[in-house]
C-alpha cells in the first residue's frame, strides 16, 4: 500500500506512519498538541491550520500547496485512528512547549 500525495511522482512509504504519530493531550484542558516523527526528527504538526514544523513545509507547502508528508500522515492517522496518544497535566504543559520550541530553534538554525 503507498499513499500517494498531491505530486504523482512523490510516493511516500507507510511504514513511516507505524507509531510515529503522537497525540499529546493536556487535562484538564483538552489542550492538543500533534507531533510526528519524521526521518530525523519530531515535527509538530497543526492539521487545522494546515501547518508542519519541518523544512518542506516552508520550502514546499507554502511555496506550491503542495504538503509535507508529515501533514498527509498526521491527517490520514487521525482519519484511521492509529496514533499514540500521551496524556499530561496542564502544568506540564510549558515544559512541553518549551523542549518542543528548543528542538525547532536547534533544528532550525543547526541544519
Amino acid at each position: 500500500l503507498y499513499i500517494v500525495s498531491s505530486d504523482k511522482n512523490d510516493r511516500l512509504d507507510p511504514s513511516l506512519v507505524v507509531g510515529s504519530v503522537k497525540l499529546h493531550k493536556f487535562q484538564p484542558s483538552g489542550t492538543v498538541i500533534w507531533t510526528m516523527v519524521g526521518k530525523d526528527r519530531e515535527h509538530w504538526v497543526d492539521t487545522k491550520l494546515g501547518f508542519c514544523s519541518c523544512k518542506g513545509y516552508y520550502y514546499r507547502t507554502l511555496s506550491d500547496g503542495r504538503k509535507c508528508y508529515h501533514l498527509t500522515y498526521v491527517e490520514l492517522a487521525i482519519e484511521k485512528q492509529q496514533f499514540t496518544t500521551i496524556e499530561f497535566h496542564d502544568s506540564e504543559r510549558m515544559f512541553f512547549l518549551g523542549g518542543l520550541i528548543s528542538d525547532l530553534k536547534n533544528s532550525l538554525l543547526y541544519t
